[in-house]
Parts: structure tokens; C-alpha cells; sequence
């Protein structure tokens, strides 16, 4: 079986704070292809890389991202609350995180709240919107993002579409599957139809990683990525 390609969930986020640049580091010295990270947008309209709407959780601040300016947003703490080593990690700028991306990983760019477009337009500068692909849980910008910026590669999730023919409709280029909704027929049924197949599990148990490469799962967004490679290793070299 071919090796699925490693999609880092918010970078390396096992080892190093989340959506920061060390966890982007950390990403690429594991080999990963893909880094998945989340874009907020500031009150002055700064892009962020940032998972939650407020800041309370991964920095030493609190409030919210949208009622915040830059310049506050650059002075946070992001990594002190991960480990005292981390110190001093920002929250990253998009056009400075993507900056680090360029020839070493593909962008996975999940909108939480900014303009797509905008997000697109930096992709392009830096040559990095080919492989890069999006996905927002916002229904509206996903809406957004197929209207105005068709060229921009979109994932959707099996549990919203509810099957392959409507993420065919909508033009995704990936369907996300989640352990619970992945089916080996329903897989090999979008791989047909020259979707590609990806599925999202942040937790550790090794059947799931077994359920997704016995499925032919091509694209993996997860944390444990050396506990999933040891299944796949231990499965491929069963099988081949």
C-alpha cells in the first residue's frame, strides 16, 4: 500500500504549542507534507494564526482575536502556557507564517474568521496555492470561498455533505472523513470519482489508524503522526 501523506494538526502540536511557529518546525522535521493551522483575523485586519476566537487559552492574554489590534496581539506570551522552554513563541502573522512554509510544507489553511479571497491572494503571492487547500466550519464562508475564489482548492466534511455525489456537486477536491463515518466502499467510492481522501482524528487508538489504511485513506490529519506511521509500517509490511 502506498504511505498516506502526514497532515500536522495545528503543526506539531504533541510537541510544541500549537499553531506557533515552533509547532510549524516541529511539523517539518517529522517529515510531514502538510501543515494544518487556523486564521483569525484582528480589529485592524491582521491575519492571525490562531485556533480559538479569544486568546485566553494559548497566550497570556485574554479577549477576543476580532477585538484586538496588532499591535496587542504581537506583545502575547503564545508558547509559555505549553512548556517553560516555549517562552516567547508569538501567535504568528499569516503572511510571516506562510513566509516559513514556502518550499519546505503545503499549507492547510482552515478559516475560522477572515476573507477568503484575502487568504487566497497571499497563498498566490508566494507560489503556494497549487497544493494549498481550505476548509472553514462556517457555512458562510465556505459559501464565500467557492463563489469568489473558485481556483482556491476546498475540503469538505463527509458529515456535512452526507455523500460523495454532493461533494462532487460542490466542487471539493478532498472529502474529510471522521472515524466514526469512514467505510471502506464509501472511500474507494470518492477515490473513483478523483476525490481525494482524508480523514481527522486527534486522538491515539491504533485501530483507528488501522481502520484508515486498510481504507486506502490518502491523507492523514492528525497529531501522533510516529504512532501512525508504526501501523501503517506494521500493516504494509503484512500486506506487501
Amino acid at each position: 500500500m502506498k504511505k498516506a501523506r502526514i497532515i500536522c494538526h495545528r503543526g506539531d502540536s504533541i510537541r510544541a504549542p500549537e499553531n506557533t511557529f515552533a509547532s510549524l518546525e516541529g511539523a517539518v522535521a517529522l517529515g510531514a507534507e502538510v501543515v494544518e493551522f487556523d486564521i483569525h483575523t484582528s480589529r485592524d485586519g491582521v491575519l492571525y494564526v490562531i485556533h480559538d476566537e479569544a486568546v485566553d487559552r494559548t497566550t497570556n492574554g485574554t479577549g477576543l482575536v476580532a477585538e484586538m489590534t496588532s499591535s496587542e496581539l504581537d506583545a502575547l506570551d503564545a508558547g509559555s502556557w505549553f512548556a517553560p522552554e516555549f517562552a516567547g513563541q508569538r501567535i504568528p502573522r499569516l503572511d510571516a507564517f506562510l513566509d516559513a512554509c514556502v518550499g519546505r510544507i503545503v499549507p492547510y489553511a482552515e478559516i475560522k474568521a477572515a476573507d477568503p479571497g484575502d487568504v487566497r491572494d497571499m497563498l498566490a503571492r508566494r507560489g503556494l496555492l497549487r497544493d494549498a487547500w481550505t476548509f472553514s466550519f462556517d457555512p458562510a464562508i465556505r459559501a464565500e470561498t467557492r463563489a469568489r475564489v473558485p481556483d482556491f482548492r476546498r475540503s469538505v466534511l463527509y458529515k456535512h455533505v452526507g455523500s460523495v455525489a454532493r461533494a462532487v456537486e460542490l466542487e471539493a477536491a478532498i472529502l474529510e472523513f471522521h472515524p466514526e463515518n469512514l467505510t471502506e466502499a464509501v472511500a474507494a467510492e470518492a477515490r473513483a470519482v478523483g476525490l481525494v481522501t482524508q480523514i481527522f482524528y486527534a486522538g491515539n487508538d491504533p485501530v483507528v489508524f488501522e481502520a484508515a489504511v486498510r481504507s486506502g485513506i490518502e491523507q492523514m490529519n492528525i497529531d501522533e503522526v510516529d504512532l501512525f506511521r508504526q501501523v501503517e509500517q506494521q500493516i504494509n509490511s503484512v500486506s506487501g
